[in-house]
């Protein structure tokens, strides 16, 4: 019987022993578990909206520390990398509990923005030229600036062009551009340029060899800028319908009066007809010619009848006319 009673005893102690050591066990679980949902995270990006970076925008759990300033944003449209050292520098300073997983931890700051790319400001700037009486074709040369605008999320993707002073006779402008307003400037610069004119030349659409006569089709027209116009380029697609290179002519290229001829109808050392026209009588011999000739060219050609030589005029292939 005193057997039995202490066995009792002993599973009774064991069994509250055991239930004491799983409550403590669960406690111990339960504050790790809190401990780790307290602990700050990295985020695994950050857009921001305002002028300046607080840690709560790079880091989740935070705390009392989220508002904390660390320093100015990026400017709108730009990205700023912080990397491991450097957070970890933050998380110490601000005795927030993280670490880095590894030398390559960083996060990417972007600061959100209104993007009005260059070509929306390059218009702006022509159309505000024509208002001040610029009316060739032309486009405008600012160098090396760039004409890209970034501004805060929040600005509607406007801009404005003020104070446009133009001088005709170096072809040089100024003008002050504000975004997206000169009323509301959240971006405000000066850009100054020249106005280049451009004119339209005719070109070949593809390349064409010596003896191919260029017919309109062939033909098509590119913009270049009126300083580059040379003296020697043909300007007009008439004047090059019916010609023919002199030697291969590349697309997409001005074409210069060197480049062509008129196509050769006789060829020096081939048989020719000669025609001979005096008054209404009309008379046809063979001779050979003794140059080369276009179309209206003066020719030297002998008669072969005769074996005499005579000027004739080039008249379509094959054929001179001698005038008395």
């Amino acid at each position: 019987m005193k057997n039995v009673f202490s066995y009792r005893i002993f599973d009774t102690a064991f069994r509250i022993a055991m239930l004491l050591l799983s409550l403590l066990l669960f406690g111990f679980i339960m504050a790790a578990g809190a401990q780790a949902a307290l602990a700050a995270s990295l985020r695994g990006q950050a857009v921001i909206t305002t002028d300046v970076l607080k840690v709560g925008d790079i880091f989740d759990n935070a705390g009392r520390n989220a508002d904390y300033v660390l320093g100015p944003a990026p400017q709108p449209g730009k990205d700023m990398v912080l990397n491991a050292p450097t957070l970890m520098r933050i998380a110490m300073a601000l005795d927030l509990p993280w670490s880095p997983q590894s030398s390559a931890d960083q996060i990417v700051v972007s600061r959100a923005a209104t993007l009005i790319p260059a070509e929306k400001v390059k218009d702006s700037i022509v159309a505000s030229l024509r208002e001040k009486g610029v009316n060739d074709n032309f486009t405008i040369d600012t160098g090396a600036s760039s004409l890209d605008v970034s501004i805060g999320h929040e600005y509607a993707p406007t801009v404005e062009i003020t104070n446009v002073s133009y001088n005709a006779g170096t072809s040089r402008f100024e003008a002050t551009v504000s975004a997206p307003s000169a009323a509301n400037p959240a971006r405000q610069f000066t850009v100054g340029g020249y106005v280049r004119t451009l004119m339209q030349v005719p070109v070949l659409k593809t390349a064409l060899r010596s003896g191919d006569v260029i017919g309109e089709n062939d033909i098509d027209t590119v913009e270049i800028y009126a300083s580059e116009i040379q003296p020697d380029m043909m300007l007009k697609a008439e004047d090059l319908i019916g010609m023919t290179p002199r030697r291969m002519v590349m697309a997409g290229k001005p074409v210069k009066s060197i480049d062509i001829q008129a196509p050769l109808l006789v060829e020096r050392g081939k048989n020719v007809t000669i025609m001979f026209n005096e008054g209404p009588l009309k008379l046809t011999a063979v001779g050979k010619a003794l140059q080369n000739g276009a179309k209206g060219d003066m020719i030297r050609v002998v008669n072969n009848a005769s074996n005499r030589p005579v000027d004739a005029i080039v008249n379509a292939m094959g054929e001179v006319v001698v005038r008395q």
